[in-house]
């Protein structure tokens, strides 16, 4: 009765949580998702300042001079003072635009990332979420364990008070009740582990006690539309094919050092100075307007250079999104293969388990009345321990790869 009472407080001491609700947690905490926020308000900041560039820019500055009485002679003064106000607007520069088409790029690409990080963790979460429901499946057999073994103990008891059963049988009794409830301890030892991991993913602190059972879902969905839904909506390939777009872009830009600049500036300035030798100290001002037009006629062969390694890096990106798809597909397919595996095998052990089940409850009535020993019934007990265990653990790694086809395409 003990070991029932303190299943009891595990699971009770906690508030019960869905598997929605702990994928909703996980969205909201994890530091994966936080910081890929981050770097996402970070690149919208990098639009600023590329869009820097296509607005005009205003400096002013001001100086205050005193020189020496042997140095202040002719036009100059002995106090000069100074201001300039200066205007540069930049009229054609190519690379200004493109750079803004960049940024806006990798502010999609950030996007996306930050998507593939929520669904990462979202299948994370299932696995740890089924986890503890198998981990609690296991418990509550154990737990029926040590029920069986308890009133099998009290059996033997009284059939050796009564001199039907030696010895033997009641040590050998005692000693299966004992291993049960070893057996028991340690499978709440696992849950209890299990549990701290969850916490610590969805970065909870108080217990919890997640609320659901192992079921078999029917999927009935075949490659072919598996696969187009893998090639529309996976979360990893969008992360590559908007990275290597993000890569042809940057060609663009490195294409840009081929074409001229042109630009426009204003300037207002004064000082303070002499008009004549007898005058006296008086501000001069006035403004100058012009333009700018640049070009590189050659750089030592650097922008060729720069192009060309432009070029190199998107063939290597093309070369990673082809790898990203075939690793995509080929977890497809051997998530797939477990599912169609693992719903074979769990039918078979359904009927495994039926028929274990009756052989235990047949030797259980042939010991009570004598009809056997106690190595038969040991036998049929463990035999059905292990193949419910077994059929706990099929639906376990069954939702688990269904987790995981969502994960790929959806």
């Amino acid at each position: 009765m003990k070991y029932v009472i303190w299943f009891l407080m595990l699971v009770s001491v906690g508030w019960c949580i869905t598997l929605e609700s702990a994928i909703n947690i996980a969205l909201k905490n994890n530091t994966q998702i936080r910081l890929s926020e981050l770097d996402l308000k970070r690149v919208e900041e990098d639009i600023r300042k590329a869009k820097a560039g296509i607005l005009p820019q205003v400096n002013i500055s001001y100086s205050y001079t005193r020189l020496d009485s042997s140095l202040a002679f002719g036009f100059t003064p002995q106090n000069r003072q100074s201001y300039a106000l200066q205007i540069n607007q930049s009229i054609f520069d190519r690379s200004v635009f493109d750079a803004i088409r960049v940024a806006k790029l990798t502010k999609d690409l950030q996007s996306y990332i930050l998507e593939d990080v929520k669904r990462v963790v979202e299948n994370q979460t299932k696995q740890l979420f089924y986890a503890l429901l198998y981990k609690k499946q296991v418990i509550n057999l154990y737990k029926e364990n040590i029920s069986y073994w308890e009133e099998n103990y009290k059996l033997t008891q009284a059939q050796y008070k009564a001199g039907i059963v030696p010895m033997v049988n009641l040590i050998r009794s005692k000693a299966q009740l004992e291993t049960a409830k070893a057996q028991y301890e340690q499978a709440i030892a696992d849950y209890k582990k299990s549990l701290e991991d969850f916490k610590a993913y969805l970065r909870l602190k108080e217990d919890v006690d997640p609320e659901g059972s192992l079921e078999f879902v029917p999927f009935e969905e075949d490659y072919q539309s598996l696969k187009n839904k893998l090639l529309e909506k996976n979360s990893t390939l969008m992360v590559a094919r908007k990275n290597l777009e993000v890569y042809q872009r940057r060609i663009d830009l490195a294409k840009d050092a081929y074409f001229p600049t042109l630009s426009g500036f204003v300037t207002y300035q004064g000082s303070t100075g002499r008009r004549s030798l007898s005058g006296g100290t008086q501000w001069i001002e006035g403004y100058t307007l012009g333009f700018q037009l640049n070009y590189n006629l050659f750089n030592g062969f650097q922008r060729e250079a720069v192009l060309a390694q432009a070029n190199i890096d998107y063939l290597k990106q093309k070369e990673s999104y082809i790898d990203t798809l075939y690793t995509q597909e080929a977890q497809l397919k051997k998530s797939l293969e477990d599912i169609l595996s693992l719903k074979a095998q769990i039918k078979a052990v359904e009927s495994s388990l039926e028929a274990a089940k009756e052989a235990l409850r047949l030797s259980t009535e042939r010991y009570r009345y004598g009809l056997t020993n106690q190595l038969e019934v040991l036998d049929a007990r463990n035999n059905y321990n292990q193949t419910l265990q077994n059929y706990y653990l099929l639906l376990y790694e069954y939702m688990s790869s269904v987790a995981n086809i969502e994960r790929l395409t959806k």
